[in-house]
């Protein structure tokens, strides 16, 4: 197993980078936001809404790796690699678990979001990557993200992880989207 992990501040900028560090403590690229499309900007302050940020991962000169993009208000979602533009396919699992799949050459992945704060990645039904955000309390400033790899060391499947974990999940991950409308479970509290 390899791991790498990356450090969230509790508020981000635009200009903040977040290095991607493997257990040596090398950093091997960066996520940062990506600025929405204009027309999403002017939809999201015309009717108030607040639509979540996608992510890019880059690499120390600032070149593209993966860059996860929104549609139709967090419905759908579109991995863009230097190569290639992939669309996700999401499907709801249970209440708030749900999983984005999507084909890559003959191979097909399965983005699987858990209850339990964790994420997996699975290739032709072989989990080979998770994703977990550590314990939280330890720290008011920072979250803590660890990304585990399950077959090989492969720092740009340790980008890919980071990027789709931060887009889909991480800001999602106290929101149930039913039918399309986004509730907070806190407010049945």
């Amino acid at each position: 197993m390899y791991t790498y992990s990356y450090e969230i501040p509790k508020q981000m900028s635009m200009q903040d980078r977040l290095p991607l560090t493997d257990e040596n403590g090398n950093v091997h690229c960066y996520i940062k936001k990506r600025k929405p499309r204009i027309s999403t900007r002017i939809v999201n302050n015309l009717f108030s809404l607040s639509l979540n940020y996608c992510f890019e991962a880059v690499d120390r000169n600032e070149k593209n790796i993966y860059s996860i993009s929104a549609s139709k208000f967090k419905l759908d979602y579109m991995l863009t690699t230097p190569l290639q533009k992939i669309f996700l396919k999401r499907m709801r699992e249970q209440l708030i678990e749900s999983k984005y799949t999507w084909q890559d050459n003959s191979d097909t992945y399965v983005y699987l979001q858990h209850y339990s704060l964790e994420v997996r990645l699975f290739k032709n039904n072989e989990e080979i990557a998770k994703v977990k955000l550590l314990d939280s309390r330890s720290s008011d400033e920072l979250d803590i993200v660890n990304i585990t790899l399950l077959k090989e060391d492969d720092a740009n499947l340790a980008a890919l992880m980071a990027a789709l974990y931060h887009s889909l999940y991480y800001y999602n991950r106290y929101d149930s989207t039913l039918l399309g409308t986004s509730i907070s479970l806190f407010d049945a509290i």
